[in-house]
Order: C-alpha cells, then structure tokens, then sequence
C-alpha cells in the first residue's frame, strides 16, 4: 500500500496533489482479465441469489373509516393552520383513524392473528394450517439468509441441548403480555408483513400485507381488515353497551315489579269483591296506585331501553371498503433483475478496486 502511495500520488509545487488516472487506467486495461473473471462471478452469483431469493406477494386494501364527531365548534381555521384535518378536532375518539396503523403493528394485534386459518398449495398439494404455523414452517428463506442463519441455528440448537424447549416450558399458550422466543419470532415476522398507513387529508387508511403466497397474503389482509373492525367497533360501542346492560337490569326488575303489583292487586280485588267496607276499598285504591306507578316505571324503562339499544346502532362505526382485498397476480418483490444487476455491478467495483490497490 506504501507503494502505491507514492507511486500513485505526486505533489505539484504550492501543495496541489496531482492524480495520475492515465496510470490508473492503464492498470486496469492490463488485468481486464481478473476484471472480467470477477464480473462474470458476480454475475453468476447473483443469478443464484435472485433464483432462490423467495418471491412475495403484496395484498392491498383501503378503508375509510367514519368518524364520530360530537363537537360543536370544529375550529376549521386554526385546524387549516396547523396542518390538521378539521374532522379530528372535533372527535371524542380515543381511537381514530390516525392511530389505527399503531394499532395494527400492536403486540396483541399481532397476537390475534396467530389463530388465523390459512389454505395453500406446496408441492402440489394443500395445506391448511394457522399463520402462526405457515409462518413457523413454511417460509422459504434465500441463499443468502440461509447461510447467514447458521450461526443462530447452531447457537439454538447448543442451548435445546440444556433446557427445555419454549413450547414445552409455556405449554402451547400464548400470552401476549409475556410470549416465548419463538413467539416473539413468529409476531416479529408477522408484523414485518403488515404495513399501514393513513391519508390525512382523506382519512382513507390503506394497509399492506405481504406474503410469499398470494393467497396467504390476501386471507391475512382480510383478517387484518375484520380485526381492526372487531377493535374500534368495540372502543366506539363500548359505553353504549355498557348503557345498554344497565337499562336491561333496570328493565327487567320494573317488569318484574310490576307484574307482582298486578297480582296482588288482582288477588286482592278478587278476595273482596261484593265488600263494601271503606277499609277495602281504600287498600284496593293503595293497590291500584301502585299498579299505576309500577307500571310507569316500567313503562319509562323500557322507553330508556328501546333509546340504549338505539344508541349502540348509532356508536357502531361504518367502514367502506374503498379497495377490498384481493389475491394478487404477480409478484411485488423482490427485482431479479435488480438483484442481479447490483450484485454484478459491486463485483465489478470490487475488480476494478482490487487491480488499483494491488502491489506490483
């Protein structure tokens, strides 16, 4: 290397350093032979790496979610200044559309999906299993990543030697608060599929999920589609439900009392019907108007009951299917064509690098 310093590089006088590329250039025509050799390697290379780098399949689906808006006032001024949309000023959503792609890179978002029953075809036969097992055993892995698992391979298999395995330690659960190694491997990997992003300006939310079969990646963005559905619908309704299940109590113990103030009223009229003590006849008005307060009770009950019923319809949010999820055609990525133009590009650098460098 000392050698080719001073060789290749002159001081001129006032300091300026001169560069002598015609010497470089003539180097590099008297070894085009190493530099051709190294490029065709590469090339080799990465028609290799691009044939058994994995294809995968990207499923795209956008929703439009409807907003809650109770405000009065949306302040649409100050919102147009700071950039905002003036809808989401005016929500009392905790959850709206903004959060909704942290919502499903979650960990418990992630950890419903585990269950999802997936259908494909290997070898030419069908397979049907959950994602948590498609993702487990089924993905194909490149040259590259092959290889540059062994190390971990090799490090977990010492480790299985020493202890028990993860399954048999947590005994098949899953527990989102506290997953095992390989749970977290398979929602890592899961959540790497999954990609989420929202338009401010529309609010449209457009999800991504990619797989390396087509028909896997569309039945998870469905299942990711009805998830998120399942999680705001339950948000949004939840109070209401709430509501909802007070007022059914409240019903049913109206009902109930009135229907016994009736009988006693009835048992009692019956028992003394042709008296005409005034004694009777003011117990029977008692009885009546307790009838009559029972049953307005009842009646006031069951008008705030049809009013919670009502208002779980109205909290339940809509969601429009601008683009529903379907199997994709062709393959997203990788680029075989880009795979292998980069790989021969960089041996060619690595040639050209190689013959400039080396002594003579």
């Amino acid at each position: 290397m000392k050698e080719f310093a001073e060789d290749s590089f002159e001081l001129e006088e006032g300091g300026n350093l001169n560069i002598d590329f015609k010497k470089y250039l003539n180097r590099l025509k008297d070894n085009k032979k190493i530099i051709l050799i190294w490029t065709v390697a590469a090339i080799v290379l990465g028609v290799v790496i691009a044939l058994t780098t994995p294809r995968k399949y990207s499923t795209i689906s956008k929703l439009a979610p409807e907003l809650s808006n109770n405000a009065v006032n949306r302040l649409s001024s100050l919102s147009q200044l700071a950039g905002l949309n003036s809808t989401i000023l005016g929500t009392t959503d905790a959850v709206y559309p903004m959060v909704y792609p942290d919502i499903i890179s979650s960990t418990a978002f992630v950890v419903d999906l585990f269950e999802t029953p997936v259908s494909f075809v290997r070898n030419k036969e069908t397979k049907d299993t959950t994602l948590y097992g498609y993702m487990l055993n089924y993905q194909n892995k490149s040259l590259l990543g092959t290889v540059m698992s062994v190390p971990g391979a090799v490090i977990g298999w010492a480790k299985g030697l020493f202890k028990k395995s993860e399954e048999e330690e947590s005994g098949g659960t899953v527990d989102a608060f506290h997953l095992s190694n390989e749970q977290f491997r398979v929602a890592k990997m899961i959540r790497q599929s999954l990609e989420a992003s929202i338009d401010k300006k529309t609010m449209v939310v457009t999800i991504v999920v990619t797989m390396q079969d087509p028909v896997v990646s569309a039945t998870v963005s469905k299942a990711v589609n009805e998830n998120l559905r399942k999680y705001v619908t339950e948000y949004r309704t939840q109070k209401a439900k709430q509501d909802l299940a007070y007022y059914e109590r409240l019903f049913e113990d109206a009902k109930q009392a009135y229907f016994e103030a009736q009988n006693r009223y009835a048992r009692y009229v019956d028992y003394n019907q042709g008296v005409i003590r005034q004694s009777v006849r003011v117990e029977m008005t008692r009885l009546q108007n307790e009838v009559n307060l029972k049953y307005s009770l009842y009646s006031n009950t069951s008008q705030q009951l049809q009013n919670a019923q009502a208002k779980v319809q109205q909290e339940t949010p809509v969601f429009v299917d601008v683009i529903p999820p379907t199997v994709p055609m062709k393959p997203s990525k990788p680029s075989r064509k880009m795979i292998v133009l980069v790989i021969t590009f960089l041996g060619f650098i690595a040639a050209c690098s190689y013959v400039i460098i080396k002594k003579k």
